[in-house]
């Protein structure tokens, strides 16, 4: 539903991934390699995330860390719209399909 919108599928995979778990922090190479995306195409959407202000980068090392930036305006309704997309349905149904054959679950 968000690719509808946002025409970039790393963009959508950005956004969904830092405000989902909006405390989370990642690094350039480990988000290409999780996206299975080219490291140039990652930075080019992380760049453009930052340039909105969506994303706060902070340098460890010879690393630089992202991670959503909870001050910016639209942080709250973007929070919503990733957290409506990506339901507890679908969260449940991935982690299923990678355990295999479940008789029972239950949720607390």
């Amino acid at each position: 539903m968000l690719e509808a919108l946002i025409t970039s599928k790393t963009r959508v995979r950005l956004l969904v991934k830092f405000f989902l778990n909006p405390t989370m922090k990642s690094y350039l190479r480990e988000l290409a390699s999780e996206f299975e995306e080219s490291t140039n195409s990652v930075r080019l959407e992380l760049n453009r995330l930052k340039e909105a202000g969506l994303l706060e980068s902070e340098a460890k090392g010879n690393l630089v860390m992202y991670n959503a930036k909870t001050t910016h305006p639209l942080f709250p309704e973007i929070k919503s719209i990733v957290s409506k997309i990506t339901g507890i349905d679908s969260i449940i149904e991935s982690v299923i399909q990678r355990l295999g054959s479940v008789e029972h679950a239950y949720l607390i």
